[in-house]
């Protein structure tokens, strides 16, 4: 029965560290494209 359990714990975790990672990578991106669409604001005006 302990060897389910620290399984299940083990496999959440990875799920849990993944998405962490995608949604990280996915704000990253958007606020680097963010940027970018406001330096070319400020270039024009």
């Amino acid at each position: 029965m302990k060897k389910t359990v620290v399984k299940d714990v083990l496999l959440v975790a990875t799920f849990a560290g993944f998405a962490y990672l995608v949604v990280r990578n996915y704000r990253q991106r958007k606020r680097k494209e963010r940027e970018a669409i406001e330096f070319l604001h400020f270039q024009l005006l």
